[in-house]
């Protein structure tokens, strides 16, 4: 059941077991994406997390709340796309320098 005040929607990460779905290849990003579902409200999450080895501060992440049809049909090469469609989404890591803020549309992955 979802609700409008779990914790699982405040700007940062959470906890929990996360389903790991693969790793995003596109121009050589190597994104690691995984679906989680909040275990208090049930709402199911894509992740998406990429880092540049050569790249100080270059780590960022992404999550956005997917239907379970969508989060069915998730393939990792299509995560940015889906997260970017979202009405919002919460992004966060050094390359923003910031723990996580709310955001929509563009999804920066790329360097």
């Amino acid at each position: 059941m979802e609700t409008d005040d779990c914790a699982c929607l405040l700007p940062r990460r959470f906890g929990g077991t996360a389903t790991f779905l693969g790793e995003d290849t596109t121009k050589g990003r190597y994104g690691a994406v995984s679906l989680r579902r909040c275990k208090h409200c049930d709402r199911i999450w894509l992740d998406y997390f990429v880092e540049y080895e050569g790249f100080s501060r270059s780590d960022r992440w992404y999550r956005a709340v997917v239907s379970p049809e969508d989060a069915a049909r998730v393939k990792p090469t299509t995560a940015v796309a889906l997260i970017a469609a979202q009405p919002w989404h919460i992004y966060g890591g050094s390359y923003f320098e910031h723990a996580g803020k709310r955001g929509a549309g563009l999804v920066l992955v790329d360097l």
